[in-house]
């Protein structure tokens, strides 16, 4: 291998089932019927803490997942009554993956083959070392009590990394700076049986970007005078994925440079994990340029406004559409209702020593007593999700009012639904 071939690279994190941190490998179930999620790694590396998550399907048939907003994967740390969100740049886009789509700066599209697994990423502004925190995601139950790690990890995978699930492995051969332009040079190879969803086998050249995850700045592929992209092949803004086995498949692209100053970045592929502490050869970079990124986070203020409270001098006073935490009928909370459950937590939390009144609440329709039973259940299930979360218990109250006291007298769908609620009062 000469000074200018193949780079030392250290991709971010493999498709294999080696566990590349100290989190727990345990499985949790998500809504995608016979697949589970394994929280992979929560590890702080040159500037970012970097969150992987594997899904895998053990059945015979495909599944797929709706797509949602990257956003809604957050981290809460309890104890210090703040959620966190992925790192987003000025333009708008979440730094996370594998991406659909850049509506609502980018959704997250998870799809899975029969028999095989798929990976989640995320990147967030860096917490405190040690920090124990709850990672949650939509349509699965929260990773809880997980300690942020240091470092690069246990286990370090060079030069390559996997597809998102296609079979394909993207090599970086090399990636040097000069004249303001950064060019790089990768390998896409197959394997064997591999076959192409039309679907999920393409990705935007103008997804593809490095990132100086200490400056907190994304450098993104260039256009030329034209206006075309410069990317070979891909210069009309898009590239099809259709590597052969025994027949690699090459791309040339050129992107900002970053500063002489950078000398690592994060290279990010659409549809493959991304490549961690890449190193930059050459120098001729331009000024800091590049488009700015930053992370974002919630506390007790931000969590009141998400719930939409009213704060008066003696009480706060929420109010849970019974429609988000319960299916039809049930008392069972919802997998989908636990982000609204964690913002009350972290309200709940934030007051320490105040008394929770929590009161189920129905519509006018169907058997009244049938129907304070069921808002009785409904708070209680409440105050077992808020006792299981370290809430202490002396402090909770539950009732059940039917439909004795609904928001609205009117007969409308929207009336109904807003009678459907869950009432929680805190008042010190």
């Amino acid at each position: 291998m000469t000074k200018t071939g193949v780079l030392a690279l250290f991709s971010f994190l493999s498709l294999e089932l080696a566990i590349v941190s100290q989190v727990s490998a345990e499985m949790t179930e998500t809504e995608m019927s016979g697949v589970s999620a394994e929280l992979l790694e929560l590890r702080q590396n040159g500037g970012v803490l970097r969150l992987a998550v594997r899904f895998v399907n053990g059945t015979e048939r495909a599944a797929s997942w709706g797509r949602f907003d990257a956003g809604k994967i957050t981290i809460v740390d309890v104890k210090a009554k703040q959620k966190h969100f992925p790192i987003k740049d000025a333009n708008g886009q979440w730094l996370a993956g594998p991406i659909g789509d850049s509506i609502d700066g980018g959704r997250i599209a998870l799809k899975l083959p029969p028999r095989s697994d798929t990976m989640l990423w995320a990147l967030f502004e860096p917490l405190s070392p040690g920090s124990v925190v709850n990672v949650q995601l939509p349509g699965a139950f929260p990773f809880e009590d997980v300690t942020v790690t240091e470092g690069q990890g246990r286990v370090l995978f060079p030069t390559t990394a996997r597809s998102l699930p296609l079979g394909v492995s993207a090599t970086l051969l090399s990636m040097k700076r000069a004249d303001a332009a950064l060019r790089a040079r990768i390998r896409l190879d197959a394997q064997e049986g591999t076959e192409f969803d039309p679907v999920t086998s393409y990705f935007n050249i103008p997804e593809v970007y490095v990132f100086d995850p200490v400056s907190k700045r994304k450098y993104p592929v260039l256009k030329d005078s034209e206006k075309h992209w410069e990317a070979e092949p891909g210069a009309n803004g898009w590239f099809i994925l259709d590597p052969k086995p025994g027949r690699p498949q090459l791309l040339s692209l050129t992107l900002m440079a970053p500063p002489d100053t950078v000398r690592t970045v994060d290279f990010v592929l659409p549809q493959f994990l991304p490549f961690e502490g890449v190193t930059l050869l050459g120098e001729g970079g331009g000024s800091t340029g590049g488009i700015a990124a930053a992370g974002r986070s919630v506390g007790l203020e931000g969590a009141l406004k998400e719930l939409e409270a009213e704060v008066t001098p003696e009480e706060i006073k929420i109010d849970l559409s019974a429609d988000v935490l319960f299916d039809f009928d049930k008392s069972d909370l919802k997998p989908a209702a636990e982000e609204k459950l964690q913002s009350l937590r972290t309200v709940v939390n934030g007051k320490p020593g105040s008394r929770v009144s929590i009161e189920g609440h129905t519509d006018v329709r169907g058997d009244a007593p049938y129907n304070q039973s069921l808002s009785k259940r409904r708070a209680e299930s409440v105050a077992a999700w808020l006792v299981a979360h370290g809430v202490d218990a002396s402090r909770l109250t539950t009732s059940g009012a039917g439909e004795a006291r609904p928001l609205r007298t009117g007969d409308s769908e929207a009336d109904h639904q807003a009678n459907r609620r869950v009432e929680i009062r805190i008042r010190n």
